[in-house]
């Protein structure tokens, strides 16, 4: 019975991750082609998921104004989540931008 519990909870957790990192994939994908748009949903539903691939990509939007208006306090939001969520390139951005902010 035990085993057949964490052989769940890995399933579920497994499968969780996949759901997230695809809909980031779309994401990045989307974002490519110039469809800001697509991109902002799939990171978003990614992001809050807390996947820190989309959390990451939606820092990078937000510094840029890429299909949302700039904002160097959302992109800072954003990066500061996937630093916590060990993105390793979160920490960089953030001083990156609060060096210049």
């Amino acid at each position: 019975m035990i085993l057949r519990k964490f052989v769940f909870a890995i399933a579920l957790f497994t499968s969780q991750s996949m759901l997230a990192h695809a809909d980031n994939a779309k994401g990045e994908e989307a974002y490519a082609k110039g469809e800001y748009a697509v991109a902002l949903v799939e990171f978003t539903e990614a992001a809050e998921n807390n996947d820190m691939n989309a959390q990451y990509n939606l820092g990078v939007m937000y510094e840029h104004g890429h299909g949302v208006k700039q904002s160097d306090l959302k992109a800072g939001e954003w990066y500061q989540l996937a630093a916590d969520n060990g993105h390793p390139d979160a920490p960089t951005a953030l001083q990156l931008l609060y060096e210049y902010f």
